[in-house]
């Protein structure tokens, strides 16, 4: 194994493999590995029932891998073989020829059976602290046990007080205008990131409350979006988590963001910044959970903007800073020992709503 590609030698690493790279373990799922990742997504979807759910979902995948020069592996999770076999059967079809399917696989619980062949095992503990090792390796987080699990880790929970909610409203508001606080803001929010994502520490109340305030302001959530570099998207993925888990839910006071005559809510900024650092960790599980954060009916652009990254399947790789945010230009080609895993993490292109299954019109 190399520090960008994780090679799986047998189809019980595959299966003991795949709740690392979703970071849960997958339930009604398909899921899609390449023979050696690194290069071309690990994908999952809610596995399909009926034909046309099915074909939509084949043809998601189809785009994924055009081009990916790899073959894929098929996993069904489910405990409904003849469900299992007949959507491998569909996404088979569409994949072939230009996407070679090297294997499709039934898994319920533990045990897995190749539905193109006669082999049959079991996923075993020697295969489960292997891969935690190799995972360790890349600094990889322990993957959750169920959704419910993953979903109840950015959920609500002690919220910042309010008075210092209230001060750090205020003090953001007046670095939002600019001029010498402004500048003094944007170099405590970038030393306050570093420093948290270094070292992995939780935040005080009073600089978690001032965070919180300051991404409620345009100018100061890009400088904090623009500081997130390809090395270290992990680290910053938690960080925001925690303050999405502490955010409370409405605004401090009138200050909010674009002035709006309905103040937005300040976790949907946390909110977008947990799914963006996700998103450029190739983590779309992660990053949809963190987006179902923003309340339903706010009309918030970021969030916007990284469903729509992860409903088209757009490849972080592809993400540079643009010049309009206010933060440093990282080099695209930059890499890091976990970059492999960064673009392998993602869920295939899929229609928005009441496009169709071609995708948007052009």
């Amino acid at each position: 194994m190399s520090q960008e590609n994780l090679v799986l030698h047998n189809m019980s690493e595959v299966v003991a493999a795949v709740p690392h790279f979703l970071g849960v373990h997958p339930q009604d799922s398909l899921v899609v590995v390449p023979e050696v990742t690194g290069g071309a997504p690990v994908a999952r979807v809610n596995l399909p029932r009926g034909v046309t759910q099915t074909l939509a979902v084949a043809e998601g995948l189809a785009r994924a891998y055009a081009g990916a020069g790899v073959g894929v592996v098929l996993l069904a999770y489910t405990d409904q073989p003849d469900l299992a076999r007949e959507v491998c059967d569909t996404v088979r079809e569409r994949l072939e020829p230009k996407v070679p399917v090297i294997g499709a696989v039934a898994v319920d619980g533990d045990d897995w059976v190749r539905l193109d062949g006669p082999h049959h095992g079991q996923v075993t503990q020697s295969d489960r602290d292997l891969m935690t090792a190799e995972f360790l390796l890349l600094e990889r987080p322990t993957p959750f046990a169920t959704p419910a699990q993953l979903r109840q880790a950015y959920a609500p929970g002690r919220a910042v007080p309010d008075q210092l909610m209230v001060l750090a409203a205020e003090r953001a508001a007046a670095a939002a205008c600019g001029g010498r606080l402004g500048e003094a803001e944007r170099e405590w929010i970038s030393r306050t990131l570093d420093r948290g994502a270094a070292s992995h520490t939780v935040l005080p109340d009073a600089d978690a409350a001032r965070l919180i305030a300051d991404v409620q302001h345009t100018p100061l959530r890009d400088h904090a979006w623009a500081s997130m570099e390809r090395s270290t998207p992990p680290r910053h993925a938690e960080l925001w988590r925690d303050l999405l888990t502490r955010c409370p839910e409405s605004p401090a006071d009138a200050t909010s963001p674009e002035s709006t005559a309905v103040p937005v809510p300040p976790v949907a900024a946390v909110a977008s910044l947990t799914a963006f650092a996700h998103w450029l960790d190739g983590d779309a599980v992660k990053a949809r959970v963190a987006l179902d954060r923003v309340p339903a009916g706010t009309a918030y652009p970021m969030a916007r903007l990284i469903d729509v990254a992860l409903e088209l399947g757009m490849d972080p790789w592809t993400w540079t800073v643009p010049d309009d945010l206010d933060g440093p230009q990282h080099d695209p080609s930059a890499s890091s020992k976990s970059v492999g895993l960064r673009r392998a993490i993602h869920e295939p292109p899929k229609p928005p709503a009441g496009r169709g299954p071609g995708g948007p019109h052009r």
